[in-house]
């Protein structure tokens, strides 16, 4: 009995002592995301590696490149233990990778970088500076554009951005609202504020976290250049326009939903446009049929009129506010419509050889509210631009 005893025990000490290397932290955790990136993951690596704050881990998700990244990326795991991978089997896209990731992270804190980007090697410890005051603020700084071969291209990120007059430091979260200004590549933040990544998205995943973090903590900014963010044919943000499209749609869905009674009137306006402009532009992207049908869901036209009653007479002002935004948002809300409308017009007899749907009284049913709407939206919508005319006309 005392040697199953004292031999259960050796046992139990040998999982604790396991358990706690395991766990030992490192100071900070880098997230590398590379996708076909060989002629620069090196440098950004080596970037990472070289820094001058060195008590670091370094996670690199490869999201199925097929160029040489791979080779690169075993290479450099051989010659440093600081460095873990993640070879992703299947393209995922950056906010998948950028979850994962995060997931293997043994840090305190959390830092972000693309493979085609590079950091100043003083970066981590000008940072560490800023946390060591309050370790709760999400620091990040300015970057140069760089091209393909390392050139600056005389803008900073800020110029790139139209952000040098905005707000960068503090509470920002109706500055993130209006639009990002962030350097994702720059960013360091407490390991246990950082909260979830949304997987959905595949380019725009850093606009959902950091509104997030903006929320609950405040920014630091610092004034210098201490990334360089490389412009390049193979940049995934200029490499496919339906992928940013998509997203555009579902962040500006996604920051409505979290936060509309944040927003002003005036923002709200602007990001219900931006749905619509999205939803006509991804319109070419779908088939004739999955395109109709998916255009008569009750839902669309319960969000036209959620819309539309924004835009109606404000009894207590007496009149109607005739403003750019308004007159722009009626104007988006009338382009969806009429594309539904001419996408019916075009789809119609295609319709028909499918009973499936030509049978479905749901479908009978979302064109018989199409059809009202449309003329009651088109009704108010000419009311409204008349009465806009004869403002301007009285203002001549």
């Amino acid at each position: 009995m005392k040697k199953n005893k004292y031999s259960l025990k050796f046992i139990f000490i040998i999982i604790i002592l396991k358990t706690a290397v395991k766990i030992q932290l490192v100071f900070i955790s880098v997230v590398m995301t590379s996708y076909n990136h060989e002629k620069f993951i090196s440098e950004s690596i080596e970037s990472v590696l070289n820094q001058t704050f060195s008590d670091l881990e370094l996670i690199i998700v490869d999201d199925f490149s097929i160029d040489k990244s791979r080779e690169i990326i075993k290479r450099y795991k051989e010659k440093d233990n600081r460095i873990k991978i993640l070879f992703h089997k299947e393209n995922k896209g950056l906010g998948k990778s950028t979850s994962d990731g995060v997931s293997m992270t043994n840090g305190k804190f959390l830092a972000l970088i693309d493979s085609d980007d590079v950091w100043d090697e003083t970066k981590l410890e000008k940072q560490i500076n800023v946390l060591e005051k309050d370790e709760n603020l999400v620091v990040w700084s300015d970057g140069e554009l760089i091209d393909e071969n390392g050139r600056l291209l005389g803008k900073t990120f800020t110029n790139f951005c139209n952000s040098s007059n905005r707000k960068k430091s503090g509470d920002l979260f109706y500055e993130l609202l209006l639009g990002n200004i962030i350097n994702r590549t720059s960013l360091i933040v407490k390991r246990s504020n950082f909260g979830k990544v949304d997987e959905r998205f595949k380019r725009f995943d850093d606009i959902q976290f950091e509104v997030a973090l903006a929320k609950k903590y405040n920014f630091f900014f610092i004034d210098e250049p201490l990334t360089k963010i490389r412009r390049h044919r193979k940049n995934i943000s200029a490499s496919n326009k339906k992928i940013l499209d998509l997203d555009a749609l579902m962040i500006n869905n996604l920051l409505l939903k979290k936060y509309s009674n944040s927003m002003s009137k005036s923002m709200r306006l602007s990001k219900y446009r931006n749905i619509i402009n999205f939803s006509i532009k991804l319109g070419k992207y779908l088939t004739t049929i999955p395109g109709i049908y998916n255009r008569f869901k009750i839902d669309v036209y319960s969000f036209i009129y959620r819309v539309k009653n924004k835009l109606e007479i404000d009894n207590r002002l007496g009149n109607i506010l005739l403003n750019d935004q308004k007159l722009k948002t009626y104007q988006a809300l009338n382009n969806l419509i009429s594309y539904s409308f001419k996408s019916f017009i075009k789809g119609l007899s295609i319709i028909f050889k499918y009973e499936k749907i030509s049978k479905s009284p749901t479908f009978w049913l979302n064109l018989f509210i199409f059809l009202i709407i449309k003329n009651k939206y088109l009704s108010s919508f000419l009311w409204f631009l008349k009465r806009k005319n004869k403002s301007l006309l009285h203002q001549v």
